[in-house]
């Protein structure tokens, strides 16, 4: 799995499939969730919430509940700009 080189200014301590769900994020241009993250990157279901752990951590990303149906986590990138 290789990053695209917009992808190089993610934090270097992040896992390969954290930096990967980042690019995925940056891809999408909106939230999705995280099945649609899991079906994108195709990374299985505990390495998605292993690289969301790290991404969260580090507030580069972060886990909502859709307003719409709570059933459904969504995942969105914080604003690197503010």
């Amino acid at each position: 799995m290789s990053l695209p080189e917009h992808t190089t200014d993610v934090d270097e301590d992040l896992s390969p499939s954290a930096k990967y769900v980042v690019f995925v994020l940056e891809d999408a241009d909106e939230s999705l969730s995280r099945r649609k993250l899991q079906n994108r990157t195709g990374l299985s279901e505990r390495t998605v919430d292993r690289a969301l752990d790290q991404l969260e951590s580090k507030r580069i990303a972060e886990r909502v509940r859709d307003t719409k149906d709570l059933r459904c986590v969504r995942v969105r990138l914080f604003d690197r700009n503010s």
